[in-house]
């Protein structure tokens, strides 16, 4: 016991309990303990050490969050105290992780979805500058950045104004040379121009959008070199845009024309296609991305050359035809001519061509088509509910004779269910048809003809007129059938087609 006592003596750090208030305080720090001192002022005195060793690691202000720091005083027995490189370097690493971000002065520029933080007004304007030039070969435009007298706030707005000839890398037009530019320019009657006296080239340029400039407080780590932003402002991003189903478009032919691959259009309209054999139809909208740089550059191109040329189509109408019939009674041939046209750009992407000097060499002989005006009939539900148990197109079979590759709808509805003709026409066929088992073809007048099969019984005969909606026959199950339903067939030119692309 004599030798403990003694040992007590040789402890570092180690006080001998008296009872006489609190000796022991404990450091907390934005809510986290650092360690034990012997007073609050030794404590504090400990905080101012932290703090400057905190700023001796930066070379900029070093600004803390408010601070958040207690001792909690008690009067303890045995209790070891840290040492205070200990509590200094805990101090200092807790402060580290609260400190403020130094903030500056910048000029924040916003293009569509992207924003960028410049040092400056002149690095922003440098970096559209930098966009421009590559259109701008002859260095004939340049950016301003003018300020908004309508605004309260500092705001800039850049835009790109052509270069006086003192300014431009091109040599300065008078004379001759300037009447030809600036009848080229006004486009008169007066002087009938040829090919030689159009000034070729650069035309005009400009940003797709506004492109406005502020001055804001930002933290440094926010700041982006010339080089950065102008990487950020001009790859390409995927920017989400709608494609309209066209006539005899697949999906397929989308994807070779929008170099998109199906499986990427299929996962973006999951909501109506599961597979790259999903049906899709005339009109139908399709969600894609399309990439494209945030900034755009739009710019006119004069430009002089020839090119083979196809004259528009013409048509012929035949009241007695429907809209879905015609006839090319007259094949087409290219023609040739010369030609100088402004072409207009978006970036690299052409938009549009303006002609305005063109010389037909050799006449283009154009497509003549003769058609119908006639509204086609209309196609109905041909029954009262029922749900679809089977779609057009490749299937397991069934059922032992059914085939694989279903050439219709299969409409699940109880026995005896009314069956109504999609549309008016003509009775062709009715009764045994095989596997259909008891069936009703009916000719429409557009040339189209619907088949009704698996029925328990027939209501009309071959040869009769009857009217869309009227009922015709009865469901059933009859031939190769599972069970009770009606198989519907739309058929065109003797070949069966979807008839979802029909129905209403």
């Amino acid at each position: 016991m004599g030798t403990f006592l003694v040992a007590l003596f040789f402890i570092p750090n180690f006080r001998w309990f008296e009872h006489n208030g609190n000796n022991s305080f404990t450091i907390f720090l934005y809510g986290e303990q650092i360690g034990v001192v012997s007073s609050e002022k030794h404590a504090d005195e400990l905080l101012m050490k932290a703090r400057k060793a905190l700023a001796a690691r930066s070379n900029s202000l070093v600004m803390l969050e408010p601070m958040d720091y207690t001792v909690n005083g008690e009067e303890a027995v045995f209790r070891k105290n840290d040492t205070d490189k200990e509590i200094i370097r805990n101090m200092t690493e807790v402060m580290q992780t609260h400190t403020k971000k130094a903030r500056r002065t910048a000029y924040t520029m916003k293009v569509r979805g992207i924003t960028v933080n410049m040092a400056n007004a002149d690095e922003i304007k440098e970096l559209l500058q930098r966009a421009i030039e590559k259109y701008d070969p002859d260095n004939t435009y340049e950016v301003v950045m003018e300020k908004d007298a309508d605004r309260d706030l500092n705001v800039l707005t850049a835009s790109i104004r052509k270069k006086s000839p003192e300014e431009a890398d091109e040599p300065a037009i008078g004379g001759a040379e300037m009447i030809l530019s600036e009848a080229d320019k006004a486009c008169t009657e007066a002087y009938d121009l040829g090919f030689d006296d159009y000034t070729l080239g650069l035309q005009s340029m400009g940003l797709s959008q506004t492109i406005e400039v502020v001055e804001a407080s930002v933290s440094a780590d926010e700041l982006m070199s010339t080089e950065e932003a102008f990487a950020l402002l001009t790859e390409e991003q995927a920017t989400m845009q709608t494609y309209e189903v066209q006539s005899g478009d697949t999906l397929s032919a989308i994807s070779l024309k929008l170099n998109i691959p199906m499986e990427t259009i299929v996962a973006m309209n999951s909501e109506y296609m599961d597979s790259v054999n999903s049906t899709i139809h005339i009109g139908q909208t399709l969600v894609i991305t399309v990439p494209e740089p945030e900034l755009a550059v739009e710019w006119v191109n004069r430009e002089h050359y020839s090119e083979t040329y196809e004259a528009d189509v013409k048509y012929v109408d035949n009241d007695e035809w429907f809209t879905t019939q015609q006839q090319i009674l007259q094949q087409p041939q290219a023609g040739y001519r010369e030609l100088i046209a402004d072409i207009h750009y978006s970036n690299d992407e052409e938009v549009s061509r303006d002609i305005i000097k063109q010389d037909v060499l050799m006449e283009a002989v154009p497509k003549i088509i003769e058609r119908g005006t006639k509204i086609p009939p209309t196609f109905i539900w041909p029954l009262s509910g029922g749900r679809i148990s089977s779609y057009f197109g490749r299937r397991r079979s069934p059922t032992a004779g059914a085939s694989t590759y279903h050439k219709g709808l299969d409409i699940a509805t109880p026995t005896g269910s009314a069956v109504y003709a999609s549309s008016g026409g003509v009775v062709s066929s009715a009764g045994w048809q095989g596997g259909y088992g008891y069936a009703v073809v009916i000719r429409h007048p557009d040339g189209h003809s619907t088949r009704y099969g698996h029925l328990s019984k027939i209501l009309v005969s071959v040869g009769q007129s009857v009217a869309q909606g009227q009922t015709i026959a009865r469901s059933g199950s009859t031939g190769v059938s599972t069970g009770p339903h009606l198989h519907f067939e739309v058929i065109e030119n003797g070949v069966q087609v979807d008839p979802l692309g029909f129905l209403r």
